[in-house]
């Protein structure tokens, strides 16, 4: 049997898709909010018999394997692998990749030797002894060493370099990998004397390095190291949809429920080894649209612990409003002492996890912060206060939770509610373009391609099909629709039917021509009552 055949029989796609997004039993489907893009109510639909799924919101749809390289951002054969060995499918031989797999599939195999070869010189080489004494002065463990595949980057011009170029990597791929990079006289390591932080996918693969100097700062040196560097971004890489860490907190974070977002490395590290394990990294202050799609499959609430001053930076806050408006509960962690969380944890550990007990709502402390500034009794200083922060409650598209926080920012400024909601009103959001969503497209399409898809899709979901295609047949020649796609599905339904009593939407998927297939699923999955308003 076809490997893709057999992983099909041993995987459910309702138990894979109910790892990434709660689903609910609507009629024979099931139904949830959409993985892939934000929404307000449940457009995404599974259909348990087809093993298929399909969006009615951005119009996405496929079946387990298709979902898979959705939700992971990966090719084909990567997803086939990574399915194959949940349901313990054997791969004889892959099928052959394009170029673009073939080439991540090189740049994944590139950064393992690097963090082998890193990970080896820290631990085991004369060359690491600096490093792994810097490393003990702050307090890191060879268990946390090993846990988290840290390394070290000798000072030396080209050692990395030379060491891939004998394993059969070329200097294209090096350049392209951020590894290597050209100098005057030839190539030299991007990563030199500095301790490795090896960044990885969820999945645990290698894509990027991040690097900390050994170098102390020099006041009389004109030109400074940089503290830190990092892998520029690759086909592998993306700064935006990376954490240091949930490779290996990821199941801490889903037991406990909650993800502690913080920003350095040696954050991560020293709270992981007190016993704080939901705990991950960014670069920056600010959550992408992508990382809050990919911490939403392990958690329901975000507790950021950064240095920035998040309610001045409008990155982070459009980052926070991004996870507040896809459902999730973000929170802020203040440590008292004013340290991070690296030195918080290292120096006051109960400090630390008594200040993650008593984090606060984003909204309660953006409200506290305007009102500790300014100054509440003056006219000019509750100005000042709605000007900051009116722009971010009129984006909370939650009525409760802003009308909530309307009454907490009145009774601060000592205002009627209706005043401050009267000013927000007022507010001008940045106007934002956005392509017409697919469910509202719908309902400028002409209505003759609408009755035509509402016919096929009754015959599709009939307990009979073959008396469907009979009784539509009689008064109605399929050859005249008028829409090219739902006109050769029918015809071909047709066909079909002349040759087999008993029609299954599963064997007819199967001889239909695969350009037809995904209209074939969004009919079959499609809720014949939204079809009731179509116009007479």
């Amino acid at each position: 049997m076809d490997p893709r055949e057999q992983i099909k029989e041993r995987l459910n796609l309702i138990d894979i898709i109910n790892e990434a997004v709660p689903l609910k039993k609507a009629g024979r489907n099931f139904r949830g909010l959409c993985p892939f893009h934000n929404e307000k109510s449940p457009s995404f639909t599974v259909s348990p018999e087809r093993q298929i799924w399909h969006c009615f919101g951005c119009g996405k749809g496929g079946d387990i394997f298709t979902f898979v390289m959705e939700l992971e951002h990966v090719e084909f054969v990567e997803a086939l692998q990574l399915l194959a060995e949940r349901a313990g499918v054997k791969l004889d031989q892959l099928p052959a990749t394009d170029a673009k797999s073939h080439l991540k599939e090189i740049l994944v195999s590139l950064h393992h030797l690097a963090s082998e070869y890193y990970h080896y010189i820290l631990t085991q080489h004369d060359l690491g002894a600096r490093a792994r004494l810097y490393l003990k002065e702050r307090g890191v463990t060879d268990a946390t060493i090993k846990t988290f595949g840290l390394g070290f980057a000798p000072a030396s011009w080209d050692n990395l370099t030379r060491f891939l170029l004998k394993k059969g990597f070329t200097l294209k791929e090096l350049d392209l990998a951020g590894t290597s990079l050209k100098g005057r006289v030839g190539w030299y390591d991007r990563f030199r004397d500095r301790i490795m932080f090896p960044l990885k996918s969820h999945r645990g693969q290698t894509i990027a390095f991040s690097g900390r100097t050994l170098q102390k700062p020099d006041a009389a040196s004109a030109r400074q190291e940089a503290k830190y560097i990092n892998s520029p971004e690759t086909p592998l890489y993306i700064k935006g949809n990376t954490f240091f860490g949930l490779d290996v907190t990821k199941e801490a974070i889903r037991k406990i429920g909650s993800a502690i977002v913080v920003e350095g490395e040696f954050d991560v590290i020293s709270s992981f080894q007190v016993g704080v394990a939901n705990v991950i990294a960014i670069k920056g202050s600010a959550l992408t649209e992508a990382q809050v799609r990919l911490l939403k499959r392990f958690a329901e609430k975000i507790l950021l612990a950064l240095d920035a001053d998040i309610a001045g930076d409008a990155a982070a806050r459009r980052g926070i409003e991004i996870a507040s408006n896809a459902g999730i509960e973000i929170r802020i962690v203040t440590i008292p002492t004013g340290k991070d969380p690296d030195e918080a944890a290292r120096t006051s550990p109960h400090v630390w996890k008594k200040a993650i007990g008593e984090s606060r709502p984003f909204y309660d402390f953006l409200i506290d912060s305007a009102t500790r500034r300014f100054d509440v009794r003056d006219a000019f200083g509750k100005k000042k206060i709605t000007d900051e922060l009116l722009p971010m409650l009129a984006r909370i598209e939650n009525s409760i939770v802003q009308a909530h926080y309307v009454k907490i920012l009145a009774s601060h400024l000592n205002l009627a509610e209706e005043s401050v909601n009267e000013a927000m009103r007022k507010v001008r959001l940045p106007w934002v373009v956005q392509q017409t969503p697919k469910h509202e497209a719908e309902s400028i399409r002409p209505t003759e391609e609408k009755i035509e898809e509402y016919i096929l899709c009754l015959v599709l979901q009939l307990p009979v099909i073959g008396e469907g295609v009979a009784l539509v047949t009689q008064t109605i020649d399929p050859s005249d629709f008028t829409q090219m796609v739902v006109k050769r599905i029918f015809c071909e339904l047709v066909d079909y039917a002349t040759t087999h009593e008993t029609i299954t939407i599963q064997e007819f998927a199967k001889v239909l021509p695969a350009e037809l297939v995904p209209t074939l699923d969004k009919l079959y999955l499609s809720d014949v009552s939204a079809f009731a308003a179509i116009d007479q």
